[in-house]
């Protein structure tokens, strides 16, 4: 199955992830955006622990760091106080940003 190592595969999604924001329909109301990057990123996600050599790292984070439901998102953000376009906003831009400390212990910057 996967061939890339583990700091491979996450040069591969942070590239991804990052470029989320120049894939998504910007002509879309905010919240059709907001839901078309997390589409994007969950399905970069699972394309990364699909290419990962390392598979008892990738079950494991099938099982322990799986890809949420967008409405998750929608009910963290509204109890932190965001609604309507804000809401969507931080969920646009939550997308589009890559777990600083999992580069960290890769030794990626």
């Amino acid at each position: 199955m996967g061939k890339l190592s583990n700091v491979q595969v996450r040069i591969w999604y942070n590239y991804h992830d990052k470029n989320i924001i120049n894939k998504i329909d910007k002509s879309l109301p905010i919240k059709d955006q907001a839901m078309q990057a997390h589409f994007l990123r969950n399905k970069y996600r699972t394309q990364a622990r699909k290419l990962m050599r390392d598979r008892k790292l990738a079950r494991h984070l099938d099982i322990n760091n799986y890809n949420l439901p967008f409405e998750y998102y929608e009910n963290k953000y509204l109890k932190q106080g965001y609604s309507e376009d804000s809401l969507y906003k931080k969920i646009l831009d939550a997308s589009t940003r890559s777990n600083k400390r999992v580069n960290e212990s890769l030794g990626i910057i």
